[in-house]
């Protein structure tokens, strides 16, 4: 998974079928073995959850547990990485 992209949005690698989302949403990329999280200015945002509360997120890099608001749904880094295929039979440890 070294090194590649994975888009997340209405199209792209990692489909999210919500209205909310915005077509090309965010991508994913892998770098160096850490995983590199940047919205594509997005209709609607792309949120991380801390402390319990919505922080507005751009760019950066982030934790596979991290979890994330795109649009109306909620998910994990790596849950959207297992949705993009990223992950391979038992690669999935963290």
């Amino acid at each position: 998974m070294e090194n590649r992209i994975f888009t997340i949005g209405r199209e792209g690698h990692i489909k999210i079928n919500d209205p909310t989302v915005s077509k090309q949403h965010a991508e994913i990329e892998i770098i160096n073995g850490e995983v590199y999280l940047r919205d594509l200015d997005s209709t609607n945002g792309t949120f991380l959850i801390k402390n319990k509360r919505l922080v507005p997120f751009k760019e950066g890099y982030v934790q596979l547990n991290q979890m994330l608001v795109l649009g109306n749904q909620k998910y994990s880094v790596k849950e959207l990485l297992e949705t993009g295929g990223a992950f391979s039979a038992g690669t999935a440890d963290d």
